[in-house]
């Protein structure tokens, strides 16, 4: 019974102290697509990376999906990966459907600094049990997935915290003058 248990268990990805470490949870990851991004990516090509969201609630924008990213654009980039910082929110939006350009104007996104082929799209879900992370190489010229990987740790309080506390968008009223 203990046996069935355990080979069940997601990799623990825990510190002695029972934190989590993202670090290893997201580097796992990488090392699972890495195949397809030295086969996919060239060496002076960069990639964008946006923010991770949960897949419950698409728009959520919380602490942990931005670790989350700033995790993978690490392990990217130490990897050898160009990441390149580019404000996605403003251009994609993750929706039902997948990855989504905002804009319908063709000419608009490679006047930008959108001008990028290859993307990596985290998604992540949290069970009453796991934290399960997903990623994707997308080709953003055909739509293509070419590449995915998931990664799993037990939750914990901290997690829950990082999940609950969303950042909040820089909103200002209107202005009369």
């Amino acid at each position: 019974m203990a046996k069935t248990v355990a080979s069940k268990s997601p990799t623990n990805h825990k510190y002695l102290t029972g934190s989590t470490n993202f670090d290893s949870l997201v580097e796992e990851l990488v090392e699972k697509q890495e195949p397809k991004i030295k086969e996919y990516i060239d060496s002076q090509e960069a990639v964008l990376v946006p923010d991770f969201v949960n897949v419950d609630r698409l728009r959520n924008r919380s602490k942990l999906g931005f670790l989350l990213s700033e995790q993978l654009k690490n392990s990217l980039l130490n990897k050898g990966v160009i990441v390149k910082a580019v404000e996605l929110s403003r251009d994609f939006q993750l929706g039902v459907h997948g990855f989504n350009v905002l804009t319908r104007i063709q000419k608009d996104i490679k006047n930008k600094e959108l001008s990028t082929r290859y993307a990596f799209v985290g998604t992540y879900s949290v069970t009453t049990e796991s934290l399960i992370i997903f990623t994707k190489l997308v080709d953003l010229s055909t739509g293509n997935i070419l590449s995915s990987a998931s990664s799993e740790t037990l939750v914990d309080d901290e997690i829950f915290d990082l999940e609950r506390n969303t950042i909040q968008p820089n909103i200002r009223a209107p202005m009369v003058l």
